[in-house]
């Protein structure tokens, strides 16, 4: 159990404060095929590389990079363009060579998965990372997910969702799992939300055989991960921030080296405690009531297999 979560804490941890890291990765306006922007941000650097043509239709690579702003959701820069650079069957020859810029690019991130690109010549686009393998859920929700959050201690849980059954009334269709590490008759769940005040965020909850709701999760969707996630106490509805990685995918493949660490049996007790007094959060009885929602489809679901 420390082992997992010594190393998921490694990662990039992103709270629901209004300071956020964007998404490393490439990015793309799917309305504008025929050019991409590879971000790649460490400690408030970003460094910018843009897949472009110049005029006459010819490929050309900029580069931009330096420190973000405004609790890194701004970046300015100047778009450098180079040439000369290295053939990819020759021999190393040097690297390639500036050749003055196009002006300045300024981004504006949104969130860590949404942003607008200003190009010079004022042209402007709104990106967002490409999904080109994962999907949108529910079929992007399928796989192997870790949830981590913080309530008294550091706590743990493995969702394993293989199927997307029927949707609920304000969700886009239910992702089923199998049973949690401990506890196999667990019920777990997942649905994007599509209306009402939860829309655009996953619901995630698991529950007991008899669908009582044990643990429930609110996050928007980013691929492999989770952001501006939070896991809701059910004895005060307050919310405490969490985070959550797909650790292996629909298809069977893993992030790590060798097979998935393992999660540590949790009681249920120990996944309801109180809350701690003076974290932030707010109470949620919507998140609760649709997250059960979830938990009761699934329940339904499979007690007609």
């Amino acid at each position: 159990m420390k082992r997992l979560i010594v190393a998921i804490l490694c990662l990039m941890w992103v709270s629901t404060a209004s300071a956020f890291q964007p998404r490393s990765g490439t990015w793309a306006n799917l309305a504008e095929s025929g050019r991409a922007f590879n971000i790649d941000i460490q400690d408030g650097v970003l460094v910018l590389i843009v897949y472009a043509y110049d005029g006459a239709g010819n490929a050309q690579w900029y580069l931009a990079s330096g420190a973000m702003t405004n609790s890194q959701h701004n970046f300015t820069g100047t778009l450098d363009k180079y040439r000369n650079g290295q053939c990819v069957s020759c021999n190393y020859a040097g690297s390639p060579t500036l050749v003055g810029n196009d002006g300045t690019v300024a981004i504006a991130f949104d969130s860590e998965t949404s942003a607008t690109i200003t190009l010079p010549g004022g042209h402007t686009a709104a990106i967002q990372p490409y999904n080109f393998g994962i999907g949108e859920p529910p079929q992007g929700l399928l796989g192997e997910w870790v949830f981590v959050w913080d309530n008294v201690s550091t706590f743990a849980i493995k969702y394993n969702l293989i199927a997307v059954i029927g949707s609920t009334p304000t969700g886009n269709g239910a992702v089923r799992g199998l049973g949690i590490v401990g506890d196999p008759s667990r019920l777990t769940a997942c649905e994007l939300q599509t209306s009402g005040i939860l829309a655009g965020q996953v619901l995630c909850g698991d529950g007991d055989a008899a669908g009582n709701l044990k643990n429930a999760f609110l996050f928007r969707f980013g691929l492999d991960e989770t952001f501006s996630g939070s896991w809701v106490s059910l004895s005060t509805g307050v919310q405490y921030p969490m985070k959550g990685f797909k650790i292996k995918s629909r298809s069977g493949f893993t992030r790590f080296a060798s097979a998935a660490p393992s999660i540590a049996p949790m009681a249920n007790s120990t996944l309801e405690q109180e809350a701690v007094p003076g974290v932030t959060g707010a109470p949620d009885s919507a998140m609760l009531e649709r997250a059960q929602a979830i938990i009761d489809a699934v329940r339904r679901a499979t007690s007609l297999q």
